[in-house]
């Protein structure tokens, strides 16, 4: 009967584990829901941003005001790349003045230039307000810095600063090109 009774009880301990190890897995269903809904957040879609104005018109990218800040740039020049339509503001004097170039890439995968990034030296994937701007350099990020914005999972917004030597103490490439990817996002907004 002891024997009986210790085999009742073992059963009744093991029952017990075992719920508890679903209540376990419980738990964990609402972290996997909770990363689930932040999703869309870094998705973009929800910042109100929107390249439809100019996917036509990159040089519009920027306002005459926001160009200003650039310091000594010459007239802008559209042009194309793989990326989509381009505009670049290139310095006056190249070795004097920074040069600035806006992509606007519409229906390109962002997640798949994210990747194509990943690998790079300089690397920050970060927020900017409510926007996901992704840094990268190939380099040290001393010459050169770009700026992926997200604006949907296949819209985006990819800023490129070149440094001009003079300029090089005073405009770290990859804090220059989060500024000016400060000012890409405020124009999409609208």
């Amino acid at each position: 009967m002891t024997a009986l009774l210790t085999a009742v009880i073992a059963v009744g301990v093991l029952a017990g584990c075992s719920d508890k190890t679903g209540g376990n897995a419980t738990t964990t269903s609402p972290t996997t829901g909770e990363q689930t809904s932040s999703a869309p957040t870094s998705e973009g879609s929800s910042s109100g941003l929107s390249i439809a104005k100019f996917v036509d018109k990159p040089c519009d990218v920027l306002t005459t005001a926001q160009v200003a800040k650039l310091g000594g740039v010459g007239a802008p020049k559209p042009g194309t790349s793989t990326l989509g339509v381009t505009c670049e503001w290139p310095g006056k004097v190249p070795t004097e003045n920074s040069s600035y170039t806006v992509y606007v890439t519409k229906d390109k995968d962002v997640e798949g230039m994210v990747s194509a990034v990943k690998a790079q030296p300089i690397f920050t994937d970060k927020k900017i307000g409510d926007v996901r701007v992704v840094v990268n350099d190939s380099t040290d990020g001393t010459l050169h810095c770009r700026a992926i914005i997200e604006v949907t999972k296949t819209d985006s917004a990819t800023v490129d600063v070149r440094v001009a030597a003079a300029e090089r103490a005073s405009k770290p490439a990859c804090t220059e090109v989060e500024s000016v990817a400060k000012m890409v996002i405020e124009t999409l907004k609208g």
